[in-house]
């Protein structure tokens, strides 16, 4: 008899326990899986919507152009004037060459070429003397311009070596001989801007006589010249 209760109560432990765990498997399927469905369809949607926030911020908003200084306005000027100048471009050679040292010989300027939005004022030197001292010259000119983190820096105007060539000097080196091109540009076409209707070339309106001041003006005798004409 205690051996068919023991049994009995085994038994009925045995029920409880998996009656427990078909609950548990029950719960799994029908609330915790779902939850996390649910869960990562909600991440989904929120990774889908930052994009579509992103794509929409990169339409809508423009991106601003960087501010123009008239700080640099200046240095673009004096690295490309919008007129040719070939006495300023003669003298500005000279005063590199004076600096290092350097006599030419002769100096060659030839006319404007003109390739679209600028020009391009070629300019032939003929060097004889030490091969240091061309080459303080070049090092010199080719930094009258230069863009040092993204900073324009200009002393002069802008110079490019287009082309040079060396011979024996009438003494042993360093004496060479030197013939040489370069380069300065002009911006645009090489034309002043046109001055505004009602402008003097300054830039500023013509003063108006003042009222009371206006006299007739009489009429000039027969024969008469304008002083200076």
């Amino acid at each position: 008899m205690s051996e068919l209760s023991k049994l009995r109560t085994e038994v009925k432990i045995a029920l409880v326990a998996g009656g427990v765990l078909l609950g548990l498997v029950a719960g799994w399927f029908l609330v915790v899986a779902p939850k996390r469905h649910d869960a990562s369809a909600l991440k989904q949607q929120i990774a889908d919507t930052r994009d579509q926030i992103s794509v929409a911020q990169g339409v809508k908003t423009p991106t601003a152009p960087p501010p123009i200084r008239v700080a640099d306005l200046f240095k673009l000027s004096r690295a490309m004037p919008n007129t040719a100048d070939i006495p300023g471009v003669i003298l500005q050679l000279s005063s590199v060459a004076a600096e290092t040292g350097v006599q030419f010989e002769s100096i060659t300027p030839h006319d404007p070429v003109s390739y679209g939005a600028y020009q391009q004022v070629a300019v032939d030197l003929s060097f004889e003397g030490r091969f240091y001292d061309l080459s303080d010259f070049l090092y010199r000119l080719r930094n009258l311009v230069g863009v040092h983190h993204g900073v324009l820096n200009a002393t002069g105007r802008l110079f490019t070596v287009d082309s040079i060539t060396f011979n024996q000097g009438t003494e042993n080196f360093p004496q060479v001989k030197a013939t040489l091109t370069v380069s300065a540009y002009v911006f645009g076409d090489g034309t002043a801007p046109p001055v505004p209707n009602g402008l003097t070339p300054t830039g500023t309106a013509p003063a108006s006589p003042a009222i009371g001041d206006t006299q007739p003006v009489p009429a000039a005798p027969a024969g008469a010249t304008a002083v200076g004409a």
